[in-house]
């Protein structure tokens, strides 16, 4: 196993800046042996009056050591409201989520409108983002609304509908209904689908229902969800258990103790003809009054097909002063069948953080054996700095 080169190194100046309590700028500089690669990231927001506020997240240097690529934009926006909050607005790059749309980052405007009759009316237009892309983007464009009925204070029903366009071209189209309500205090119900109108077939549906009933939470659900409609990967876990498929099932949450969080998933899931069972077991224990230092473990049974595994996760974090903190996290996947890419696949990360409200840092080492490399050990630094207050 070979370690991917030293660690980068990047450092981020800025000048001390006066501000008033509404504005806040955080600065932090980072630095990972994945490339190896250094990054600076600066996030600021502000709330200059009651009815205007303005955020910006900012990436920068995301290659190897001397690298030139511009900063990248993960979102700058200002938003603006009225008094009575019935109309408000965006315009900037931002990512848009509408209903059961599928999720897209542009650079454009949004709006809302609160009508009488309980009726809102969403809309967005603008140029998608594209990765890793600097070419013109002079005829792309996307476009989308919805509009929904709000029931009582806690439910709504809404349709919405979008369409993109790729150098004057159809990307995607998508039109969506979305409803959710509570029957009472102790009953919710909920349900969304998304229909791809340029690749006609579903692109999402799902259905849930849930009773509470003391300390016990029973859910029944129902899901499918297409490759387009998938969210990023944080773990191991994510990597193998969220691909295109049908699910259902159960969840029960039990609070077990003021400390003590049990949630149990059990259901089946189908995909390429092949139905498989789908369980998993996770625990969370509060190891203080705030949850500042917590244990958690989870067991999973999960695949379909000839991907299927078994998984193990424990995670930790330790407050070990109110500046200092520890924590720990381990993964152990097992696939059913051995394809010559190892017959155990873990995954690990152990990081040291301090954070005194001014000032923060954090080191973090990663190591993993997975599907796609055999062996990989990262390690990433972190340094951070905020100014003004809230």
């Amino acid at each position: 196993m070979t370690r991917r080169g030293g660690l980068a190194i990047a450092v981020v100046f800025a000048p001390a800046i006066a501000a008033a309590d509404p504005f806040l700028l955080r600065a932090d500089a980072l630095a990972t042996t994945a490339a190896p690669a250094g990054l600076v990231s600066l996030a600021a927001t502000a709330d200059p009056d009651p009815r205007l506020s303005a955020e910006a997240v900012v990436w920068t240097g995301g290659g190897t050591i001397g690298d030139t690529s511009p900063a990248n934009v993960l979102v700058m926006a200002m938003r603006a409201r009225t008094t009575d909050g019935r109309a408000s607005a965006r315009i900037g790059r931002f990512v848009e989520s509408l209903g059961a749309l599928r999720p897209v980052q542009i650079d454009g405007a949004a709006a809302r409108v609160r009508l009488p009759y309980q009726l809102d009316v969403d809309s967005f237009a603008g140029i998608p983002v594209p990765i890793g892309v600097t070419t013109s983007r002079t005829w792309d464009w996307i476009a989308g609304g919805r509009v929904s009925r709000r029931i009582g204070d806690s439910g709504s029903f809404g349709v919405a509908y979008a369409e993109q366009r790729d150098d004057g071209s159809l990307a995607f189209e998508e039109v969506a209904v979305d409803g959710g309500a509570s029957l009472g205090k102790r009953d919710d119900v909920a349900a969304k689908l998304a229909y791809d109108l340029a690749n006609p077939g579903l692109a999402e549906v799902s259905m849930s229902v849930s009773h509470r009933a003391g300390a016990l939470r029973v859910e029944l659900y129902s899901s499918y969800r297409a490759a387009s409609h998938l969210l990023p990967a944080t773990s191991l876990f994510t990597v193998l258990g969220d691909a295109p498929a049908e699910r259902a099932g159960t969840n029960l949450h039990w609070r077990a103790a003021p400390r003590l969080d049990v949630d149990t998933d059990v259901g089946v899931r189908s995909a390429d003809d092949s139905i498989a069972p789908a369980v998993t077991v996770r625990a969370r224990l509060k190891l203080d009054d705030r949850g500042a230092s917590s244990l958690s473990g989870e067991l999973r049974r999960d695949g379909v097909g000839d991907d299927t595994w078994t998984g193990a996760r424990a995670a930790v974090r330790i407050a070990l002063s109110k500046q200092l903190y520890t924590s720990g996290e381990a993964e152990l996947v097992v696939p059913d069948r051995d394809r010559g890419l190892g017959r155990v696949w873990p995954w690990g990360l152990v990081a040291l953080g301090w954070d005194d409200g001014t000032w923060s840092a954090a080191i973090a080492g990663e190591a993993c054996s997975s599907p796609e490399e055999l062996h990989r050990v990262d390690v990433l630094a972190q340094l951070g700095r905020r100014w003004g207050a809230r």
